[in-house]
């Protein structure tokens, strides 16, 4: 038999551990472009974000301003992970459309739709996104689920513009 004072403080550390775990499993995660944010599977780093007037390949809509970041992925877990890109999504306001993917791939300068990383491998390029003519900032976000399909975490990484 455990004694009673024990036992309480088992029950305790118990009830936290299980908070703890929780909490985790669908963590809120925000940072600054530039920082390096760590997911279960991955660290992820967005930076020099700048407008540009115009990239080969790409017709810039009236309405809308082309948007130029570089994404690096560096994979942290123990097997080849593949990282898309359009796992990323640009957010720039509450509305229901204001939210986008990146443009495909059009050099080798840009971020591939698909890549495969060995462990410790880091990758990735530039991204762009087209963005509403007055947005002067946006969100990356990445959001991680579990086997089952529930989420686990959200990242959101801030962009000034």
């Amino acid at each position: 038999m455990i004694p009673k004072k024990n036992y309480c403080r088992q029950i305790r550390w118990t009830a936290l551990l299980l908070v703890l775990v929780l909490a985790g499993c669908a963590a809120t995660v925000r940072a600054k472009a530039g920082q390096t944010v760590s997911t279960a599977l991955f660290d992820f780093t967005v930076s020099e974000a700048r407008p540009l007037t115009e990239y080969p390949g790409v017709t810039v809509p009236e309405d809308r301003k082309l948007i130029s970041l570089a994404m690096t992925v560096t994979n942290t877990g123990t097997g080849t992970l593949p990282v898309f890109a359009g796992d990323f999504q640009f957010q720039w306001g509450e509305g229901e459309s204001d939210f986008g993917s990146c443009l495909d791939a059009l050099d080798d300068q840009m971020m591939p739709y698909a890549r495969d990383l060995a462990p410790g491998e880091s990758g990735g390029g530039l991204m762009l996104v087209l963005v509403p003519r007055d947005c002067e900032r946006m969100q990356v976000v990445y959001q991680e689920q579990h086997a089952d399909g529930t989420p686990a975490g959200t990242y959101f990484v801030e962009v000034p513009l």
